[in-house]
């Protein structure tokens, strides 16, 4: 059964360059479980004007393994596996990008009511390292009042 659920999103980017960006965005999804595997999924809508618009994302909790597959204005399909480097091609309005990621860290902790998604890898762009990644994910079942 399908679980209405709060996630709160944080991604982290520190680039070679030495600076650091940080995101927060807090959206709501759902969270079911199916043949022990786990499925998360939420939409995210272009909140400014550069925003490409909607976009459908899915995660994946199997065994050892968190895939990540967005579906709207941009299309993308990654693998995370613990050090399992990730080829995908990342398509936007704006063309194709070959990017591939290089997990350090893949952790999940989740139960039909919620729980914590944990992700740390180097993201490349054309086999050139850009940033070293964590993405954290908060998953929290809406309690009806």
């Amino acid at each position: 059964m399908k679980k209405n659920v709060t996630i709160q999103i944080i991604g982290k980017q520190k680039y070679p360059e030495g600076h650091e960006d940080k995101q927060e965005v807090l959206t709501v999804g759902k969270i079911y479980e199916r043949n022990e595997v786990f499925y998360v999924f939420y939409k995210e809508n272009g909140r400014e004007a550069t925003d490409l618009g909607e976009v459908t994302t899915l995660l994946t909790m199997k065994e050892d393994t968190v895939a990540l597959n967005r579906k709207g204005a941009v299309e993308l399909a990654q693998e995370f596996k613990m050090g399992v480097l990730n080829r995908s091609i990342y398509s936007t309005c704006y063309g194709n990008i070959w990017i591939s990621v290089m997990p350090h860290r893949v952790e999940y902790d989740l139960t039909v009511h919620g729980g914590r998604i944990s992700l740390e890898y180097d993201l490349f762009v054309d086999d050139k390292l850009v940033s070293n990644n964590v993405l954290l994910l908060n998953v929290k079942e809406d309690i009806p009042q």
